[in-house]
């Protein structure tokens, strides 16, 4: 079992007003850590959580991320999916070892590799070998497919209650959000590094499963329709994503959970936090006014 030291440490998280990231700098706040966020322009600042230190730091701005990076002892490294993800993550890699940082923890995905079809695995890859060549301890987290996904297709749910996903019929161990935060809090106390965690859900389910949930939480009957693939990709373009991201999901989604890829149960929540994973009825109990008021969300 790994062991956790609980001095007060100064951990920079990356991207801090993110869905993760947030939830990380508020869980290291409670522990006691001082928090410094980064954030891209000072328009941003306001969306740090209460306690956290603001650093102005866009990660293509590799002096910036250098000035962010004095005086901390661990990085918590959660960039934003983007084109130039593996050189803006190298560039806080490199702002690591340059000043001795004890450990950095990085979020990323399954199935990270040079010859992944997903650009961004392919991204994520490049960058822990940067970071193994780096000599920065460290633990990478890749977690399962996150249940605060399926909110920004909450608009996309139909007036007769069809949801049209192209994710087969394959079950998902879907994680909760508030679980990938809290384990990454906890390895940042790790002695030694945990070097490698998987986080996931405890019970998989179907697509059809999970709308049956949130169906009951929300009292909207919601039936789930496995979509057609060129369908989803043209209306992820709609709704303003590039096109990498959406090619991204396309194939995510397609491919990859369609092929019962994304079925897998990892323990490591329960070896880290104690507890069991959060379910999926808990996601759809606190979730259910966004599912009820569907078509107020835009994805």
């Amino acid at each position: 079992m790994l062991k956790t030291r609980r001095k007060q440490m100064a951990v920079l998280v990356i991207g801090a007003t993110g869905t993760i990231a947030s939830r990380v700098a508020q869980e290291l706040l409670e522990q006691g850590d001082g928090v410094r966020g980064t954030v891209r322009d000072a328009s941003r600042v306001t969306a740090l959580p209460v306690g956290v230190k603001p650093a102005i730091a866009d990660l293509d701005d590799a002096s910036a991320v250098n000035k962010a990076m004095e005086g901390i002892d661990r990085v918590v490294l959660i960039a934003a999916n983007s084109p130039r993800q593996a050189e803006q993550e190298g560039n806080v890699i490199e702002a690591a070892r340059r000043v001795g940082v004890e450990h950095l923890v990085k979020l990323s995905v399954g199935g990270a590799s040079p010859d992944a079809g997903l650009a961004l695995a392919r991204a994520h890859w490049a960058a822990e070998m940067q970071l193994q060549e780096s000599a920065v301890p460290f633990t990478i987290v890749r977690p399962g497919f996150f249940m605060q996904n399926l909110l920004q297709y909450a608009s996309w749910i139909e007036a007769d209650g069809a949801w049209r996903l192209p994710m087969g019929e394959s079950p998902i161990a879907m994680v909760h959000a508030n679980d990938v935060a809290q384990v990454i809090a906890s390895v940042v106390h790790s002695e030694p590094p945990a070097y490698e965690v998987s986080v996931t859900g405890g019970a998989p389910l179907t697509m059809a499963q999970a709308a049956t949930a949130i169906s009951l939480a929300s009292g909207r009957q919601i039936r789930y329709i496995d979509g057609d693939p060129d369908a989803y990709f043209a209306q992820m373009l709609a709704a303003g994503n590039d096109e990498q991201y959406a090619r991204d999901m396309t194939i995510l989604y397609d491919q990859v959970i369609r092929a019962g890829y994304a079925g897998a149960v990892s323990s490591d929540v329960q070896k880290l936090l104690h507890r069991d994973p959060l379910d999926f009825a808990h996601f759809a109990a606190e979730s259910a006014a966004i599912f009820r008021a569907g078509a107020l969300i835009r994805g």
